[in-house]
């Protein structure tokens, strides 16, 4: 080996970018470094050789570091696991990580043979005639023209809307929907952007003109809207219930299998209008309403909590397992069944949106009070 690919083989090593081969080869390097035959120097002005002696202890001593760095972090997942045994009284937590964490097991359980990948940018966009397009194959570029909007696919999950207001002659209506284990991005025609989260839907004109603009909403979505005092709009949910802003940034939870629909409000203000009454949001609250009761509950937000989907993340805050599995479920495109008693369980923490399935899983099994089985896509929850 010369000096040239050792150095480069050994910045890999340091920088944790090594192969499991290359790996192997520079720690069993250490037992047979050669440098009398290869005459390495430290550069072209004749300095005197390196001894073995030193590039020998360099080398054990990074490898010693690096194999520390993994012992800590072997030990730090030992200590979580001791911490979460002695708090089960209390309540169940497993390691709360908001970056992007891997768990190795030495041996696969058949139980999580059948993994599931994750969910990822697809939709389909229903124009006003009916007439469909698949999101997930179509390429970039103008996709559709309807009365002077053009429709644009203008990325990998992102659709944008331009109209030319003065020239409409008739508001036309498209929908976007996003199926199981599927998210998007729309823009719509006046600027406002959407992000879409899976199994909802967004109905919209494609261009907005007269007092008013109003969009209906299935499933989850969060909204960025352009500022119009003029023209107020207005998110319809399928519970007759409306929420109304000029421009502001906000989370809307929709989903029919909820019970309640949650609006989080981040910056601006929003009105919420029922039939059963009125509430008004002001920056870091929620409003809830209870489907069941139609009353309106405002109460402070967990702001990273409502919005986790959309920055690729599921955070869980003091939930029951019935709530994290509908979330689960709902972006990896599985069903859920259970068995045994799940209740009075629940559960805090942090995880990735883009790990697989089985990853999700097994970090919730580390609490030790409940357990999964993949089957296809079905996933069994037991105690």
């Amino acid at each position: 080996m010369t000096r040239e690919e050792y150095n480069a083989l050994y910045e890999k090593y340091l920088s944790g970018n090594c192969t499991s081969e290359e790996r192997e080869a520079i720690e069993n390097y250490q037992d047979s470094i050669d440098l009398d035959s290869h005459h390495w120097i430290k550069d072209q002005m004749g300095e005197q050789e390196l001894v073995k002696e030193t590039i020998h202890s360099e080398l054990l001593n990074s490898i010693a570091r690096q194999k520390r760095r993994q012992i800590h972090r072997i030990r730090t997942w030992y200590a979580a696991a001791a911490v979460i045994l002695l708090i089960l009284s209390s309540g169940l937590y497993f390691n709360n990580l908001k970056k992007k964490t891997t768990v190795i097991a030495k041996t696969e359980s058949p139980r999580f043979k059948n993994d599931v990948l994750p969910g990822d940018n697809r939709a389909i966009l229903t124009l006003d005639d009916g007439s469909q397009i698949n999101l997930d194959d179509a390429q970039n570029g103008v996709l559709a023209s309807e009365d002077n909007t053009d429709i644009r696919k203008i990325g990998s999950g992102q659709l944008e809307y331009s109209a030319s207001v003065k020239l409409i002659e008739t508001v036309k209506y498209n929908t976007l929907s996003t199926p199981m284990g599927g998210q998007y991005q729309l823009s719509l025609p006046d600027g406002s952007r959407v992000w879409l989260n899976s199994g909802s839907s967004i109905r919209f004109p494609t261009a907005f003109i007269g007092k008013e603009r109003i969009i209906e909403l299935k499933g989850e979505a969060f909204f960025d809207i352009r500022e119009n005092k003029k023209m107020p709009f207005i998110v319809r949910t399928n519970n007759s219930m409306d929420i109304r802003v000029l421009g502001t940034q906000f989370n809307v939870m929709a989903y029919d299998d909820e019970k309640n629909i949650n609006t989080t409000l981040l910056e601006g203000s929003v009105q919420i209008l029922k039939e059963s009454g009125t509430a008004f949001l002001e920056p870091g609250q929620a409003a809830i309403l209870n489907k069941g009761t139609g009353k309106i509950k405002v109460a402070a937000a967990d702001i990273e909590e409502a919005v986790a989907w959309k920055n690729g993340f599921f955070i869980f805050s003091n939930e029951n397992i019935e709530s994290i599995m509908r979330k689960v479920s709902r972006w990896y495109n599985v069903e859920v069944d259970y068995q045994g008693n799940l209740s009075n369980k629940d559960f805090v923490g942090t995880i990735s949106r883009d790990k697989n399935i089985s990853e999700i899983l097994k970090m919730l099994e580390l609490t030790g009070a409940v357990h999964f089985r993949i089957e296809g896509r079905r996933i069994t929850v037991m105690p």
